[in-house]
């Protein structure tokens, strides 16, 4: 069976790749350029027909992208040889809060009447943004939305920028603690591991969160101008966002629409700003898988477009006292 297998994969991508030097450049290129070493030839070679299904899904979107059908571009990174399926297993580990109103305060964001907000906005102009980070292979991204919104609430009290632990909420926010250690206190290990959560090491607090209406983007944006980085739980199931280069991200195929109970959340990011580019509406937002993805990890989502990826369906930011 192993050797049908074996035989099978070998196949699909010799047919595939026949007549293709450009792919097999690119598959020596991608194992080069992120020192990818496989533990022997079957695994290379299923590992090479799903680069090269990647590789084509990236050409054929680009070639679109070129003729202006579609608004943002695509690009090989370190996840080409893994499957949408796989990745989203591994990366995308949102995990809606289990806590109670009766655990924490929790409070609804009500815009203040007649409020103006610019129409563009960018928190990183305004210091309040960490450099980008990168949650590994651990799927922990709902720890890194959410000190991104408390590192920018604890910047706009203090005026001091630093890098909150994500390892602290990963081992410890099942005891529902306070949240603050430095990331140098207490530094992510891309598992979970046992508590080691010390009251010397403490830099704030929250004791509860804001809640944004369920896919009222207007309140998002809003929030966004007034309040700070907001965390928001998005739909990224899709392979174009596993992918994404530049450009605004419109995914037809991601979860829309509020109180949409189709609307499936499977990854946690940060918002920290909006605007408009080439008349495109978007969101400015955060990711947590390195610099090396995306626009410098960033990516710019659309925005008023009946709340695409469900970006506006569980947006919170952090009390913080």
């Amino acid at each position: 069976m192993k050797g049908v297998l074996l035989v099978t994969i070998i196949v699909t991508v010799t047919s595939i790749n026949a007549n293709s030097q450009d792919v097999d450049a690119a598959w020596n290129n991608f194992k080069l350029d992120h020192g990818k070493e496989y533990r022997n030839l079957r695994e290379e070679m299923l590992r090479k027909s799903i680069f090269v299904d990647n590789f084509n899904t990236i050409v054929e979107h680009n070639n679109r992208f070129n003729q202006g059908l579609v608004k943002f571009s695509l690009k090989i990174n370190e996840y080409a040889d893994m499957s949408a399926e796989e990745f989203k297993r591994t990366l995308n580990g949102y995990r809606k809060s289990k806590m109670t109103a009766g655990d924490i305060d929790v409070i609804h964001f009500v815009p203040d009447e007649n409020v103006e907000v610019p129409d563009e906005f960018d928190w990183r102009e305004k210091g309040a943004v960490t450099p980008v980070k990168n949650q590994g292979s651990c799927g922990s991204c709902w720890a890194f939305s959410s000190t991104g919104a408390l590192e920018g609430q604890y910047f706009l009290k203090t005026g001091q920028l630093i890098s909150i632990s994500e390892q602290n909420l990963v081992d410890c926010s099942h005891e529902h603690n306070n949240i603050g250690c430095s990331g140098e206190a207490y530094p992510y290990e891309e598992a979970d591991g046992e508590c080691r959560y010390n009251v010397s090491g403490n830099v704030t607090s929250t004791k509860g969160y804001a809640v944004i209406e369920n896919g009222n983007e207007e309140y998002l944006k809003v929030a966004v101008a007034t309040v700070g980085p907001i965390s928001v739980g998005i739909d990224a199931s899709a392979s174009s966002f596993m992918f994404y280069a530049s450009g605004v991200y419109y995914e037809e195929a991601c979860s829309s629409g509020a109180n949409d109970p189709e609307t499936e959340l499977d990854h946690a990011v940060l918002v920290v700003g909006y605007g408009t580019e080439d008349g495109e509406d978007y969101w400015l937002v955060k990711n947590s898988w390195g610099a090396h993805w995306g626009e410098e990890g960033y990516i710019k989502m659309a925005r008023n477009r009946n709340n695409n990826c469900g970006i506006a369906a569980e947006a919170t930011y952090p009390l913080n006292y």
